[in-house]
């Protein structure tokens, strides 16, 4: 028996209408049969309940099972006076993405309100959160578990292969902030995904009483475990006392001074020495990071993630790191590393610093991220650390945070970290770019001119972004000179509200200068996403 097609009504303005017949459905064919309208409106977003409805009056209601128009129409599709308003759905914003929807969405599970393309990560996220959730109690019910809770307050930061690594985000130098540098820095980590601060303390110096005031005062202020990193014993113990839950970094130097610490503290260990005069083998790495957790065990402590220090790129190499991290997950997994009565008790885990890597390569931070997450997922690593020290490493966290999500749930779900519905795109996606069709119309090339500019009687505009605080800043002055007459300034974080108000506000009189500020107000959102610096042209 011949499965029936699903019959679906694509609609689509003027300008979009060619550039769909030219769509390569593929196999999709075979399921779908698809017949697509132009209605009469240049462009579809700007289509009214009214011409929808004219649209379809054209057409019987029996004869198409669905009705997919774009996306990016503002206002619920199920509104429309009409038999089809049951089986209107909004595609994705851009139509050529309909395939991708297709071939792994079920149409009939679109929205009248959600463009389907969130629709679709959406479903993914939630899969993935759903799978997260499920992994959560079957570690919780695990009486030999792999891996430990941060604490018995922190019960939802778990430290297990079976999860997503936890991200840690570094504050590099905090002491040398103020407290308004460091909170503003913590929101934004926050923001980004971070599960635990940590608070990176100054080479060769001792700030223990400013980072027992500042942990004491974070605390307060942010409900977020914080973590302190230092080999500096005193700075260990003031932050622990001032309620850090975590150490980075645990030496063989150093170790002696912290056994006094609670047992239930977690440890990172590192094999480094002060004594050391060269970089270290693979081998020497390997042995001082298992024995230094075997004296630690032997002293109590129960929660150790093993750091062999993530190795600069080229040098003095990164790739042994990988060789450790591969060797060390063996022992863990087949031995135990040599111990005896460890049944009830918490394996070791793995541990990665990921600034090594991205702050000491000029190369884009999200592609980085990306492969450097597939890495540690693969490896089995339970805890990232990683910063935005330098420009080029701006959101550094959050686009980490979404190659985790991508790598983990490739992981999970056993497949290749491809056509999942999450993906750690920042700056490209796989959207291909629409194909100019000729109207046999003719074609006049525009030469660059440089004429000066008219200023326009309403007066004129200055444009910022405020990178910390992740807004667009536009102040309008009269038309005098030095600045000196603002009128006043309006805060955003997208250019179309900017724009929009401008024109409402009645702040604008020349059609060159709207252009104008549109053109620069999305460099400026553009500028505030990717992490570039904005100066107004």
């Amino acid at each position: 028996m011949v499965k029936k097609k699903t019959r679906i009504l694509l609609i689509t303005g003027r300008d979009a209408f060619n550039d769909l017949l030219m769509i390569n459905w593929g196999n999709l064919i075979t399921k779908y049969e698809i017949e697509i309208v132009k209605a009469q409106v240049p462009i579809i977003s700007l289509i009214t309940k009214k011409k929808i409805e004219t649209t379809l009056s054209s057409f019987e209601y029996d004869k198409f099972d669905l009705v997919i128009t774009s996306g990016l129409i503002p206002w619920d599709l199920s509104k429309i006076n009409s038999p089809f308003s049951s089986k209107i759905k909004k595609g994705p914003r851009f139509l050529a993405n309909l395939p991708e929807i297709l071939k792994n969405f079920d149409p009939f599970n679109l929205s009248s309100q959600i463009p389907a393309d969130k629709l679709y990560t959406f479903s993914k996220e939630q899969n993935l959160d759903l799978l997260i959730d499920k992994n959560r109690r079957k570690f919780k019910e695990l009486d030999k578990k792999n891996g430990f809770y941060l604490s018995k307050s922190e019960s939802g930061v778990i430290f297990s292969p079976i999860l997503p690594p936890v991200v840690i985000g570094e504050i590099i130098d905090a002491p040398k902030l103020s407290f308004e540098e460091l909170s503003n820095k913590i929101e934004k980590y926050q923001k980004n995904g971070v599960s635990i601060i940590d608070i990176g303390s100054i080479s060769d110096e001792n700030h223990s009483k400013e980072i027992f005031d500042l942990i004491s005062r974070l605390k307060s202020k942010f409900q977020i475990p914080f973590s302190i990193d230092s080999i500096n014993p005193e700075e260990i113990h003031s932050a622990i006392n001032a309620g850090a839950q975590m150490v980075l970094s645990v030496t063989i130097d150093n170790y002696e001074e912290l056994l006094d610490l609670d047992k239930d503290i977690v440890l990172v260990i590192i094999p480094n020495s002060e004594k050391d005069s060269k970089s270290l083998s693979t081998e020497v790495k390997m042995d001082r990071l298992i024995n230094l957790y075997k004296i630690l065990r032997k002293k109590g402590f129960t929660k150790i993630l093993m750091d062999p220090i993530t190795g600069v790129p080229i040098s003095p190499g990164f790739s042994p790191t990988i060789e450790i991290l591969i060797s060390l997950r063996k022992k863990i997994d087949l031995t135990y590393i040599d111990f005896k009565n460890h049944d009830n008790l918490p394996k070791p885990q793995l541990f990665m610093g990921f600034g090594n890597v991205t702050e000491l390569i000029d190369g884009d931070s999200s592609g980085i991220n990306t492969l450097l997450s597939i890495i540690a997922v693969e490896l089995g690593v339970s805890a990232i650390l990683s910063t935005e020290y330098s420009n080029k490493c701006r959101n550094n966290l959050s686009e980490l945070s979404k190659s985790i999500k991508l790598a983990y749930y490739a992981n999970q779900m056993h497949v290749p970290p491809l056509n999942l519905g999450i993906t750690a795109f920042q700056f490209k996606n796989k959207q291909e770019f629409p194909k100019y069709m000729q109207f046999g119309e003719p074609l006049e090339k525009i030469q660059l001119e440089d004429r000066p500019a008219i200023m326009d009687p309403k007066g004129y505009f200055k444009i910022y972004i405020d990178e910390e605080k992740n807004q667009i800043l536009i102040t309008h002055f009269n038309n005098s000179v030095n600045f000196m007459d603002a009128t006043l300034t309006l805060v955003g974080d997208n250019a179309e509200s900017l724009y929009k108000t401008i024109i409402s506000r009645k702040l604008v009189s020349r059609l060159d200068h709207a252009a104008y500020l549109g053109k620069e107000l999305i460099k400026a959102e553009l500028a505030l996403k990717i992490g570039i610096p904005y100066s107004q042209s």
